[in-house]
């Protein structure tokens, strides 16, 4: 269980510390370059470790193991409890879509392979994300993060089994 603690804590994190690799998208089939500066600006958000990012602490977290997390304050306590920290955080090349929506909303997708320092020894995983981003008065905020832990086949098949 405090494995999964680990995991959805950081997970959720290493979006805000990572730099993210550019998007490439099915041809075709998302517009990748509409709304060019809000694309910029939302970039910009995505790797601020502050809490200026979020929009009046509205932040919804929801980890690799299912926790959800309400405000920043309550996602930032599970990983200081954790004593865990970024070792390094990779993006999967090909693995990220940006779409903005009239000017005001925005969904990302994203794949991440992260490794965590942790008290007990480094954890590596690959984190599937989602995130929510909202445009109010003229700015962008990171309002939800879903993060889903990748299994590899013979995981998926003992989780069936189970």
């Amino acid at each position: 269980m405090k494995k999964n603690l680990i995991i959805f804590t950081i997970s959720l994190f290493c979006v805000i510390t990572a730099n993210m690799a550019s998007a490439q998208a099915p041809t075709g089939k998302y517009n990748s370059t509409d709304y060019p500066e809000d694309r910029k600006a939302i970039e910009a958000i995505r790797t601020r470790p502050d809490s200026l990012q979020h929009l009046n602490d509205d932040y919804i977290a929801v980890g690799p193991e299912g926790k959800i997390s309400y405000g920043l304050a309550q996602w930032k306590k599970g990983f200081a409890d954790n004593k865990a920290t970024f070792k390094s955080v990779t993006p999967v090349p090909g693995m990220y879509i940006l779409r903005i929506y009239n000017g005001d909303a925005a969904v990302s997708f994203n794949v991440l392979d992260v490794v965590f320092t942790t008290p007990k020894g480094d954890i590596s995983i690959r984190v599937i994300r989602t995130e929510t981003y909202i445009k109010q008065n003229g700015q962008w905020y990171f309002v939800s993060g879903q993060g889903t832990r990748s299994m590899s086949k013979e995981e998926f098949e003992a989780t069936i089994k189970n």
